[in-house]
């Protein structure tokens, strides 16, 4: 396997804008590339993908939308971080800065499930089929190790 995250940024690339307003035609292209890959190739993408989320979800970050969002929660913290991502990796980095405040008024949820339409596509099978676990949680508040106050 490789763990390059060239990998997940150059496959993002391939997200169709011109359907910008609906998530799930922006994402087709990326879903559809995929579903043309080995099993291995769609869970790299799904654990790059929770690794590049995992290392957004700080204390920092959280208060950060905190302040723009007066109403977030756990899901809204998490789609606003899908923002970080559906937009490339110069705007995650500056996400991750704490240099794009604006991400925490958006979201992109439907990246979320990427991988499993990937794999239900390739298998002609169910998405709930879908049979990878990433290691690390891309869930609100599953990163202990990052303290960034």
């Amino acid at each position: 396997m490789f763990r390059e995250y060239n990998f997940f940024w150059t496959t993002m690339e391939l997200c169709d804008w011109d359907q910008e307003g609906d998530d799930d035609k922006v994402l087709k292209p990326v879903i559809e590339y995929l579903s043309k890959q080995e099993d291995y190739i769609i869970f790299e993408f799904d654990d790059l993908m929770s690794e590049l989320l995992y290392h957004l979800d700080t204390e920092k970050l959280a208060e950060q939308c905190r302040k723009v969002d007066t109403l977030m929660n756990d899901d809204s913290f998490l789609y606003s971080r899908c923002v970080a991502l559906i937009n490339g990796p110069d705007y995650y980095k500056k996400v991750k800065q704490g240099n794009k405040k604006s991400v925490w008024d958006m979201e992109f949820e439907s990246l979320l499930y990427v991988p499993e339409k990937a794999w239900a596509l390739k298998h002609q099978s169910s998405a709930e089929e879908y049979p990878h676990i990433s290691s690390l949680s891309y869930e609100t508040g599953s990163n202990k190790k990052v303290d960034n106050k």
